[in-house]
């Protein structure tokens, strides 16, 4: 006999990176036992649907995957076509069986009671006697309710289990037909009669008579002759399954109203400070922030002129625990090179010609347990990098002309339009300063890159400024068209300007398209032309052009087929650079 002709239980396999959450709906619709995670083509953990379900119930978090759950089998893996001595080898009470294409294709439990009966029906079929009746001793040390039946029907084992749930004794139900038993209600239905009909496995919710529901499982056991020799009906109690399964429901529910809840509070609070999301590119960059936000990790920003970078830093210190206490900006590509130094740490009175008497705190103590923005840092003068890395290393300054050091306890976020490695590999910028700095680094996407984004917030600035001017201007459709033709060079920052002038200089309530054709001065002479911004390998910048200019076309246009047409190419073209640069 081989191993897959054992009675198996039925179960599912899910991949151990998958989530709680994502398996809480599909367990509850499928009929299994086991669970079977898989880590490449390797069996990593079998659970009992019970421990799975115990985890859901228990787990704080339901985000955590399928691995970092406990309480698995320990099991041994079987080969389909192994006989079923193996099972004297295996040390563990579950197995795991395998094809040929090492892909579980079983789940066996009760190893160790699979082992009494092999030994058991060997010794009988020695003794030239019926194999059933050396079963007996075995079923009534498992746990689960047993009742076997001959091919008529009629009941010839039955375990201490079973006799308890159905309320009778063993002499009250050996040698009576199943039939009988259904019609006075002690259970109904009975998935061995199903199985002397269909001669198949069968799994059905049994009702008792005492209104407990039992999930009953019942195999054939067949002949030399290919005919039903007997019916083996397992049962078990399915209501420990039901109520974990109302506790996970009512969790389930419990965490879709936390996680509403918690994207309502981070709507209005992204509204309340004017932080805009519509595109993919800028949702990834607001998942970075809430992440990183509540930690205290450094934070560098890195975006051409006009992104947004000082409004996703105050993002992040609006979300952080620092968010009661004060968010210090200083531009140090503002402040003249021999000022900056008392200006970022302060100086004692008297440090200098002019200083006042009393001194002066920097902005890096008026930062003390808020969080301090240093804006272009890559204008920071080395001379005064020396100093900063201390800071950042210490937690600690001196103010100009002192000596006293001062502890600082404070959060610190960095922005530049830069290129900070290139500078670093120039000499002009401290590798060990661009460390301390990039811990989290946050990249915001130019708006041209974007396109959602610009109706959208073309339609906050229009409602902002109808707000301050006391007006109710609306656009006209084709203005939108026409900026999403626009590269935006200054961002969003130009944009902000641009509605600001259309709303204040238009004579009617309807701004035209040609009042954005007069604000955008530079836009039909560089229509057309492409921009060298830098020098790079003549392949290098082909490829790169190729990617923005398709990418551009699929963005504005939405189709592959209106992309191609707009760039005079074949639409399979455009869908194979855009598989080439995804």
């Amino acid at each position: 006999m081989k191993i897959r002709d054992l009675a198996s239980k039925d179960f599912a396999v899910y991949p151990s990176s998958r989530k709680l959450k994502e398996i809480s709906d599909d367990i509850f619709t499928r009929n299994i036992d086991y669970v079977i995670l898989i880590k490449g083509k390797d069996v990593l953990k079998v659970f009992r649907l019970s421990s799975i379900i115990q985890g859901l119930t228990e787990q704080e978090n339901s985000d955590v995957s399928l691995e970092e759950l406990r309480g698995d089998e320990k099991f041994c893996l079987l080969s389909e076509d192994e006989e079923i001595d193996i099972l004297k080898e295996c040390d563990f009470n579950v197995g795991v069986v395998i094809n040929q294409g090492n892909i579980p294709f079983a789940v066996i439990d009760n190893i160790k009671s699979l082992r009494k009966i092999i030994s058991t029906v060997g010794n009988m079929y020695s003794l030239n006697a019926d194999p059933i009746i050396g079963y007996k001793d075995v079923f009534e040390h498992l746990e689960e309710e047993i009742i076997v039946t001959d091919r008529n029907g009629r009941v010839i084992l039955v375990n201490p289990k079973a006799e308890k749930v159905m309320g009778l004794k063993e002499s009250e139900t050996v040698g009576r037909k199943l039939q009988d038993l259904v019609e006075e209600k002690v259970f109904y239905p009975s998935a061995a009669l199903e199985v002397l009909k269909t001669k198949k496995k069968v799994n059905l919710r049994t009702t008792l008579r005492s209104g407990e529901t039992r999930l009953s499982t019942s195999v054939p056991i067949m002949d030399k002759n290919g005919e039903i020799a007997y019916a083996i009906c397992t049962s078990k109690n399915v209501e420990e399954i039901v109520d974990l399964n109302r506790k996970l429901r009512k969790k389930e529910i419990e965490l879709e109203q936390k996680d509403l809840e918690i994207d309502r509070l981070h709507k209005e609070a992204f509204a309340n400070i004017n932080f805009i999301i519509g595109s993919k590119e800028m949702n990834n960059v607001i998942k970075t922030i809430l992440k990183v936000a509540p930690l205290d990790s450094n934070v560098f920003i890195h975006g051409e002129t006009g992104v947004g970078k000082e409004v996703v830093a105050k993002t992040i210190h609006y979300f952080s625990q620092r968010k009661t206490y004060p968010f210090i900006k200083i531009n140090c590509g503002l402040i003249p090179e021999n000022l900056l130094e008392s200006e970022l740490f302060g100086y004692e009175g008297g440090a200098f010609s002019g200083a006042s008497k009393s001194g002066k705190k920097g902005k890096v103590e008026l930062a003390q347990t808020g969080t301090l923005f240093l804006d272009e840092i890559g204008e920071i003068p080395l001379s005064l990098q020396v100093k900063l890395l201390e800071f950042l290393q210490d937690s600690e300054i001196t103010r100009v002309g002192g000596t006293k050091r001062i502890k600082i306890n404070t959060r610190i976020i960095t922005a530049t339009n830069r290129d900070l490695q290139k500078m670093v590999d120039e000499g002009t910028f401290r590798i060990d300063l661009f460390y301390r700095l990039n811990v989290v680094p946050i990249k915001i996407p130019p708006l041209r890159e974007r396109y959602e984004d610009i109706p959208i917030l073309a339609e906050y600035f229009l409602k902002r400024f109808n707000n301050k001017y006391n007006m109710e201007k609306r656009l006209e459709p084709e203005i939108i068209e026409e900026m999403l033709k626009y590269d935006w060079p200054g961002n969003v920052r130009e944009l902000e300007h641009v509605m600001e002038r259309m709303i204040v200089v238009s004579d009617s309530d309807i701004i035209s398209v040609k009042y954005f054709d007069e604000m955008v001065t530079d836009r039909d002479r560089d229509k057309g032309k492409v921009i060298c911004t830098k020098i790079m390998p003549y392949k290098q910048a082909k490829r790169e052009l190729e990617k923005q200019l398709v990418t551009k076309a699929y963005k504005m246009y939405r189709t592959t087929r209106k992309a191609a047409e707009a760039l005079e190419i074949d639409p399979s073209t455009v869908v194979k650079i855009l598989k080439k640069y995804s």
